[in-house]
């Protein structure tokens, strides 16, 4: 964006106005006395920008609008916003085409998607949704006698979060620090791994309540399909034979052997369980032991304490790092406590159903036995379809156990598919977390400026301030330790001068981005020797002739050595004292 010139327009016949006042394509210098009227003159150009200016009471009795003609891409656009308390912008573009804005924001945005910039979705103060202003950016480049030289960045309303750090990483193309649509993410994302986490607990229940009721290693699983191919197989060969008194009483044999292979298993797990409850048990009572032990270690070291002679200042500290290793330690023991009492409580709850289970076992067997035995045992048809049932009913509770076995696998898989999820919710969670903290550019940016900096400082001759130059993460300068709220006076003007320089020169690096100016309303000259301002004003004079960008600034004192590619603005209005800069229509 190139700009091209700067009108101010009377308010009736009796108003003040401006010529046509034409910008440098280099430098443009406001050259004049005090109290000719440099100031409006300067505030103009950001407040055609869309920049909040207070101008004079006067002044805005006087003048209807400012109108300033820019250049973007080859096309000039003329912006003509008015004076007074209302906003309202007319811009008319070069095919004569009109667009009128009333709000600051909707202007912003107009101007930025004219300049192809991107606007960031950025979090608010009151950590709601906004977007950059003009108004927010400009101080980037715009500095103002005012309060301009007061901090590193002075925006009229600092609206958004880290906003200085914010502007620049806008300008410079880098992602936000505070994306709102990041944050918006990292709320899902908190709320989705809170979500998981309830599931993951609730299906961590239903795996240790089936795990209580069933054994589902491998050995069991293999044994449950083994008895049931077996029960179906005699199913079939029983079905087959219609009066067989050799075949049924063979079946109700094997189906004898069977519930004695079951009950034989059933004692082996409750006597595995009952051994793991005594184990559970010794070391529960030895981490009671390591308990006690750690709790007369404290008792021992309050004793110490109470010793003045071992250490009479109450804050020497002797005993932190015990204190802070017991209270570990304790934890740490309470929490292997609960993990074992739980496990203890689910053995006791599968002994109770292995027991039931026995029971169970115990009295099918005797049925079948009593079958054998009974009266009419040698019916061979009787006999035939007490195996019948028997063995229908020993393949209905294996299959049964088996479906328990297959539901808890499901449930397992279930779980572990969960924890599975929750880890990728967990990345995702630090990686927003992370977002737009620890990027390679933004610190290139910081390393880049750093030197910068240093070189500005040195053409300002800025003294008694070192240059060990550090820019945090919020682009917050230190130099040699001492932060820029501690510098005062001159000695502060001109480490901001020195800022502004080294981010317009490492912004100008880039032929692509628009803003290609910087507007200074110099310091009061008292605050600042002249020949140091002049070095410094040459020296961005030579940085704009290099980089194509111009340099708009005021001076009362020092007068800059205009030449071809400059524009020097004087005052043309008779004034009561001096030259004035507006003056009556016509």
């Amino acid at each position: 964006m190139k700009l091209i010139s700067l009108k101010f327009v009377p308010r009736g016949v009796n108003g003040w106005e401006s010529p046509t006042l034409l910008f440098g394509d280099r430098t443009t210098s406001i050259f004049a006395a005090n109290g000719s009227g440099k100031t409006p003159v300067v505030q103009a150009i950001a407040f055609g920008l869309g920049y909040s200016v207070t101008f004079r009471e006067d002044i805005n009795e006087k003048c209807s609008a400012a109108e300033l003609v820019i250049e973007e891409t080859g096309k000039r656009i003329m912006i003509r916003r008015d004076l007074g308390k209302e906003f309202h912008v007319t811009v008319i573009a070069e095919d004569k085409s009109v667009k009128e804005f009333y709000s600051e924001l909707d202007y912003s945005k107009a101007l930025f998607e004219t300049l192809r910039l991107n606007c960031p979705m950025l979090v608010s103060t009151s950590r709601e949704a906004t977007q950059p202003y003009i108004s927010t950016l400009l101080p980037l480049f715009y500095l103002n006698q005012d309060n301009g030289y007061t901090e590193a960045y002075r925006a009229p309303r600092p609206f958004i979060t880290d906003q200085f750090v914010e502007m620049v990483r806008f300008v410079f193309g880098l992602a936000p620090k505070h994306s709102f649509q990041i944050k918006k993410d990292l709320i899902a994302a908190k709320d989705a791994l809170d979500a998981i986490t309830k599931r993951i607990v609730y299906q961590q229940k239903v795996v240790a309540d089936l795990a209580a009721t069933t054994d589902d290693n491998i050995d069991t699983i293999a044994a449950l399909d083994r008895q049931t191919s077996e029960f179906k197989k005699q199913l079939t060969q029983l079905s087959e034979t219609i009066t067989s008194h050799g075949s049924a009483n063979s079946a109700l044999a094997d189906l004898l052997a069977t519930k004695d292979q079951a009950i034989r298993s059933t004692k082996r797990s409750m006597d595995e369980l009952r051994e793991r409850v005594r184990g559970i048990a010794g070391i529960r009572s030895e981490i009671d032991g390591e308990i006690q032990t750690l709790a007369l270690n404290e008792e021992s070291k309050r004793v110490f304490e109470s010793f003045s002679e071992i250490c009479r200042n109450p804050q020497c500290g002797m005993f932190i790092g015990s204190s802070e290793s017991y209270a570990k330690n304790l934890l740490y023991l309470k929490d292997q406590l609960k993990d074992l009492e739980r496990n203890s409580e689910r053995a006791d709850i599968r002994l109770g159903l292995l027991q039931e289970q026995l029971n169970l076992q115990e009295a099918e067997r005797k049925e079948v036995s009593s079958k054998m035995t009974a009266p009419g045992a040698n019916n061979g048809v009787d006999q035939l379809m007490s195996a019948i049932q028997e063995i229908t009913v020993a393949l209905f509770n294996t299959e049964q156990r088996r479906t328990v076995i297959g539901i808890l696998a499901t449930a397992k898989s279930t779980y572990f598919r969960l924890e599975g999820e929750r880890d990728q919710v967990l990345n995702r969670v630090a990686n927003l977390n992370n977002a737009g903290r620890t990027d390679l550019d933004f610190n290139k940016l910081r390393i880049a400026l750093r030197e910068l900096v240093v070189k500005w400082l040195d053409i300002l001759e800025t003294r008694n301030v070192k240059r060990d130059v550090e820019i945090d993460l919020e682009f917050r300068f230190k130099f040699g330790g001492e932060s820029l709220e501690a510098i005062a006076g001159s000695t502060k003007i001109r480490v901001v001068l020195a800022i502004h320089a080294a981010l317009f020169e490492l912004y100008l690096e880039d032929v692509t981005r628009p803003f290609r100016f910087m507007i200074l309303d110099t310091p009061k000259q008292h605050e600042m020797h002249t020949g140091d301002l002049a070095e410094y004003l040459g020296k961005l004079s030579e940085l704009c002739e290099r980089s194509n960008a111009q340099l708009i600034f005021s001076s009362t004192e020092y007068r800059f050595p205009t030449q071809t590619l400059d524009a020097e603005w004087a005052p043309t209005y008779p004034g009561p004292k001096q030259p004035m800069y507006l003056g009556p229509a016509g």
